[in-house]
């Protein structure tokens, strides 16, 4: 077994199957990679769904998004560990180049471009701003690895620790930093991935942005994020 992918999920109907459905559609053969949902129990057909198509499901009070990941680390077999949200889905060829980017030993770790997948022209144009800030910030050493899409080397993310569930908010973010301090976080450029713009439709783009900033610099000074972090679904 190569790859872990993790999914959690917390009334996720609505995407879920197309996350899922990416997956099992990769140019990886199925027997290189399992697919674990996390679900936090859910109110609607979430469980079923995953049910059909994952290999395993598990199921875990509400503790957080971190706390669910974490609890699916723990049940997984492969040597990589590829963290998807359940409003996420990815390009063909993802995982294949996932795996290949991990034949260098230095590399821990990373992510890549993540486009809107139901988004407005704006909403394409601010997804491809972010991509652009993220790939400025691996260059100063500061690597991101957002969780709608990021991957880990199994042993180090373990090692590590994983996700500090004591963050409700930029887990993803602090645990990039600790892993980019004991190996190399990569940026992948020649795959994406494509997420939903559910919280920023919601919120509006500036109060979303207005969190994310508040956030990050909260848990870079004072590491500790806000507690209240309400599901958009």
């Amino acid at each position: 077994m190569k790859i872990s992918v993790i999914i959690p999920t917390l009334n996720e109907e609505r995407y879920l199957p197309k996350c899922l459905k990416s997956v099992l559609e990769q140019s990886l053969p199925r027997n290189m990679y399992e697919i674990i949902v996390v679900d936090s129990r859910s109110s609607d057909r979430t469980k079923e769904i995953a049910e059909r198509y994952a290999d395993h499901v598990l199921d875990v009070p509400r503790m957080g998004a971190g706390a669910a990941r974490n609890a699916g680390a723990k049940r997984a077999k492969g040597e990589i560990l590829l963290f998807l949200d359940a409003d996420t889905f990815i390009r063909r060829d993802f995982m294949e180049k996932v795996l290949e980017c991990f034949d260098d030993k230095t590399i821990v770790g990373g992510t890549c471009d993540i486009y809107s997948s139901d988004g407005t022209s704006f909403g394409n144009v601010f997804f491809r701003l972010i991509n652009l800030i993220y790939r400025f910030v691996y260059l100063i050493g500061k690597p991101h690895a957002q969780t709608k899409c990021c991957f880990y080397r199994k042993d180090v993310f373990r090692k590590l620790g994983g996700f500090n569930e004591s963050l409700i908010v930029t887990e993803d973010q602090e645990m990039a930093w600790r892993a980019g301090k004991v190996g190399r976080m990569v940026y992948l450029k020649n795959t994406a991935a494509f997420s939903s713009m559910r919280r920023e439709r919601t919120l509006g783009y500036g109060r979303t942005v207005a969190r994310w900033l508040k956030n990050y610099f909260s848990v870079l000074l004072f590491k500790r994020s806000e507690q209240v972090w309400s599901p958009i679904r």
